[in-house]
């Protein structure tokens, strides 16, 4: 983890004259000139900005990359992959590779901005020739694409440990000489990503739409909708690349998202659009589908490595590849469908629905608070009726059901969180992820061994020895995932009951008291 000293950085609109400043400082100081270099780099992320967000940032110039603190030191310099868009596992093993993995996790790094920057290093030292103060002043031409370039100059201090008040005295004269202090932006490139319209703060965040208090049923159905048609845009693009997996299964987070947000608003939407709408969604979410259960397996290879000895691993390696060429035929298969008319058809139709529906339903005029207070506490009842029904010789297919009314509850929080006391709403979704953790986990063991017990190679082989590699590897697999799957239901009653508990009754309460609701369901929006 990078640790980042006392800095302050400041804007730059005349030349400085450090000699000036050094004299101000007085005799027991001098300022030394300490090296210039002109760089020309590229800075990469993630899509959500990951490796900002940790603190951390990633320059490329050719082959060469630099990882810089948030105040703009350089932490380390070390060569790396040649790839437009690496991932931290393509980087050598080294400093960079260290840092970078947290913040990038599984997602590709791709280029944010390019720029050159001409910069001059000066060190403030004391009468014993000892560092107290790192000054740096930038020069940065911001080159990007769509548009001229812009020119940004900047002055930035970094404290040493034990220096604090020569640190101190500098920012203070800086201040007194006029210049503006900008380190409340929190980090070096702050100023140059806002001339470059870029926003990595608001980047990455979870889904979330803020609705005013006393928004209509209908106001609150369209600006919930245009969020999270706003989140299918906005990752399209990256699915069609094949940027990385991330891309695919936040797709499906959204159209699974403008499905649920369709059963809510059942009763009050125009049954023939609604329909339509919700039959085309699920088919474009289940079209996506086979590629995310292969990314999803692909991702799991190592520990599925770790399950098995040593003699099973060829087997597996052949699996692997079958399994790759697999995902690429239904890639193509799920691009084609993503790039269709019909898709094309289906987002312009949401979006037109959204933006003013064609037909009125009968009590679709109330408050979208009162609306969802209603749908909410449905929804919490009914997670605790179908959980009460599972017991421990229950069939899996209860505890799918189960998993599915608990993502519906998941979503209706998410869309009406800013309607209801904030901090109880995130509360009750912590309590619900618990639930959903063992739920999900329980259902991906069940579909993996489906999967595994019927994947059938698109490469063709005659060689026995093989089949009998990649056969008796996938068994061995199916027997450690049905163990798993064991362990995991074991758990299940124990974390029910948890949620089920007087704890989250109450703050289902606290939640939805302040709308009013006297129990009455009528408009909950849960028609099949």
């Amino acid at each position: 983890m990078i640790k980042q000293a006392p800095f302050a950085s400041f804007a730059v609109t005349d030349e400085i004259d450090f000699q000036e400043l050094a004299a101000r400082l007085g005799d027991r100081y001098t300022l030394l000139e300490a090296g210039r270099e002109h760089v020309d780099e590229e800075y990469l992320d993630t899509f959500d900005w990951g490796l900002y967000h940790s603190g951390r940032t990633l320059a490329r110039s050719g082959r060469r990359y630099r990882l810089y603190s948030a105040d703009g030191l350089v932490v380390c310099e070390e060569g790396g992959p040649r790839k437009k868009r690496p991932f931290w596992w393509d980087f050598p093993e080294g400093r960079i590779r260290d840092e970078i993995t947290e913040g990038a996790d599984l997602r590709a790094l791709c280029a944010q901005l390019p720029l050159t920057r001409d910069r001059q290093y000066l060190h403030l030292l004391n009468e014993d020739a000892k560092i107290v103060v790192k000054i740096w002043q930038d020069l940065v031409t911001i080159r990007p694409e769509d548009r001229a370039s812009d020119e940004l100059q900047s002055l930035c201090l970094s404290g040493i440990r034990g220096y604090s008040r020569q640190f101190q005295t500098v920012c203070r004269l800086l201040r007194q000489g006029g210049l503006k202090e900008t380190t409340e932006q929190g980090h070096f490139l702050a100023p140059v990503f806002a001339a470059a319209d870029l926003s990595p703060e608001s980047a990455g965040l979870k889904f979330a739409v803020t609705l005013d208090r006393h928004i209509s049923i209908r106001q609150g159905l369209s600006e919930v909708g245009q969020a999270v048609l706003r989140d299918i845009r906005k990752n399209l693009p990256g699915v069609l690349g094949d940027i990385d997996t991330e891309f695919l299964h936040d797709l499906r987070i959204a159209l699974r998202r403008t499905r649920s947000l369709l059963s809510i608003f059942s009763a009050v939407i125009p049954q023939a659009p609604a329909d339509r709408l919700r039959d085309e969604f699920r088919w474009i979410t289940q079209i996506t589908g086979s590629v995310r259960d292969c990314d999803v397996y692909l991702l799991q290879m190592d520990d599925f490595r770790v399950m098995l000895p040593d003699r099973l691993h060829a087997g597996l390696n052949g699996y692997i590849q079958g399994l790759r060429e697999f995902r690429k035929w239904e890639f193509k298969a799920m691009k084609r469908h993503l790039k269709s008319p019909r898709f094309d058809r289906l987002l312009k139709d949401w979006q037109a629905f959204l933006d003013g529906p064609p037909e009125a339903a009968a009590g679709d005029e109330g408050l979208c608070r009162d609306f969802a207070a209603k749908a909410m506490k449905k929804r919490f009842k009914r997670v605790i009726r179908k959980g009460g029904e599972c017991g421990p010789g229950s069939p899996d297919t209860l505890l799918h059901a189960l998993r599915i009314e608990a993502k519906k509850l998941r979503y209706l929080l998410e869309f009406f969180r800013s309607l209801f006391p904030f901090d109880e709403v995130e509360l009750l979704i912590r309590h619900l992820k618990k639930l959903q953790n063992n739920l999900g986990e329980f259902n991906d063991l069940s579909v993996q061994q489906t999967m595994l017990g019927t994947f059938r190679s698109p490469r063709r082989t005659e060689d026995l020895e093989q089949m009998l590699g990649v056969a008796a590897a996938l068994g061995g697999l199916i027997t450690r995932l049905a163990d798993r799957q064991q362990q995991v239901r074991g758990e299940f009653e124990e974390i029910f009951a948890e949620f089920a508990g007087d704890e989250n009754r109450a703050l289902l309460q606290a939640i939805i008291e302040p709308a009013g609701q006297d129990g009455n369901s009528e408009m909950d929006g849960d028609r099949p």
